[in-house]
């Protein structure tokens, strides 16, 4: 069956939905709007290229327009789509650069405006060299930033993934950081102390100074216009450059009848379709059904953002066995040392979602110790304590290996409503040069399981 199919906002979201939905039927009519002047930047290599990993910054793009076009889709960048009637099936877009209006009518919509980044409203907010980060044009300005002689102190606002990336990489071209969170701890939302500790701890001993449960209120200038110092309620710091990363917010003011989230993420089903006829909704727009807490969750990743376009997509082409029943956040980080991945809850948000849990943290080396060569992993189970249904997992590995890819079975683990009794039995292999009989994940099981019999490196 041929649509005529608009898609609002071309990021990840909406190239995967786009590029599926023409690789399976070549006959829909797809039209895009965006109102960037780029697609497809994968803003996860931002600190990567401030501190020099990555050498061009445009290999951090994976599509563009062309490509679309040729697949079939008529794209329209610079274009910012100003409301939608979704009873009349209607989109009105503005071109941003010529003001001029156009109605484009749909049988089906697929939502992919994406977020925004949080921003504070704070005294002196308007000084120059104070940045968010999210977008390539952000990018370029922040990889500038770090080449800049003058920029000698930074101040990185959110001790969240981005936040900590960026402290690593400011760090790594020389200059004086300072890191602030309203948190008493860093990524608080993916892991628990048995990780953040020691996270913080290396973070320090890499001469970044790190403060903690601190609210920012403001800027200090100087007669240039550019920031000197952020204003803490725990004191004054020096910052010549400042990026807030301090969260997101969806784009889903052009969707008022749709039901939310209270932060404003759509709530789409397995078809990832809103609650209005014919409209799907995907990428970080969207709330999905989140298997650990059996609710919907506003969990923003590339990942979710990528499946969720194929799922739309395919609906839409009458797949209709291509569905997302369900997510568990699973994410993943690399700085100071710390290789850490984490999935479902930690032991802090599953108490805070209401649930009855325990955990299990064990840590251990990888290998056997005859092998001579052995590094440092440790894990975290986290599980209801009636059912012993697995809700969350974290892995810290720290060494040359990384350790921390077993969390994609646990994810299927949360995913499929496993208990630790059935995961204790997952048909894993040993081999001294990998693992040890009863690997890092089976002896924290078997240690919730009240078994402690293993030996512990």
């Amino acid at each position: 069956m041929e649509y005529k199919v608009v898609v609002v906002g071309v990021n990840h979201a909406g190239t995967s939905a786009i590029r599926t939905l023409l690789s399976q039927n070549k006959d829909h009519k797809v039209v895009a709007f965006d109102r960037n002047d780029n697609i497809s930047f994968l803003g996860c290599g931002i600190a990567l290229s401030v501190s020099g990993v990555v050498h061009n910054v445009n290999d951090l793009f994976y599509s563009d327009c062309d490509e679309l076009e040729r697949l079939g889709a008529e794209v329209y960048m610079s274009t910012e789509v100003v409301r939608i009637d979704t009873d009349k099936k209607e989109v009105i877009a503005r071109d941003l650069k010529t003001g001029e209006e156009r109605a484009v009518s749909y049988d089906k919509l697929i939502y992919s405006a994406g977020s925004w980044p949080v921003d504070f409203k704070v005294e002196n907010r308007d000084l120059q060299n104070i940045y968010v980060c999210k977008l390539f044009q952000h990018a370029s300005e922040l990889i500038a930033k770090a080449g800049e002689p003058e920029i000698k102190s930074v101040a990185i606002i959110g001790a969240g993934y981005i936040g900590i990336e960026l402290a690593e990489a400011y760090h790594q071209r020389g200059k004086k950081v300072t890191l602030v969170d309203l948190q008493e701890r860093v990524v608080p939302a993916y892991f628990d102390k048995e990780f953040t500790d020691r996270l913080e701890k290396d973070i320090r001993l890499a001469d970044v100074n790190l403060v903690l449960g601190a609210r920012l209120t403001g800027y200090v200038g100087g007669s240039d216009g550019k920031v000197k110092q952020i204003v803490t309620d725990h004191g004054k710091f020096d910052a010549d450059l400042v990026v807030q990363c301090v969260g997101f917010k969806p784009n889903t003011a052009l969707l008022p009848k749709a039901d939310k989230l209270e932060n404003g993420a759509l709530k789409v089903d397995a078809t990832m379709q809103t609650s209005i006829p014919d409209v799907y909704a995907i990428g970080d727009a969207a709330a999905i059904y989140h298997a650990a807490t059996g609710t919907y969750r506003h969990v923003a990743l590339a990942t979710n953002a990528v499946k969720g376009g194929v799922v739309a997509a395919s609906q839409i082409n009458g797949l209709k066995q291509v569905r997302l029943e369900s997510i568990t956040g699973t994410n993943a980080i690399c700085v100071f040392g710390n290789k850490l991945a984490s999935t479902g809850l930690s032991e802090t948000a599953a108490v805070a979602a209401g649930l009855n849990v325990a955990s299990s943290f064990y840590a251990d080396n990888d290998r056997p110790e005859f092998m001579n060569d052995t590094e440092q992993v440790g894990v975290k189970l986290i599980y209801e304590k009636e059912t012993l249904r697995l809700v969350g997992a974290q892995i810290g590995s720290y060494g040359e290996t990384s350790h921390t890819e077993c969390i994609f079975y646990l994810s299927l683990a949360i995913q499929k409503r496993m208990s630790l009794l059935e995961l204790a039995m997952t048909d894993v292999y040993f081999l001294p040069h990998f693992n040890k009989p009863f690997n890092f994940i089976i002896s924290a099981v078997l240690q919730a399981l009240g078994l402690t019999y293993m030996k512990n490196g």
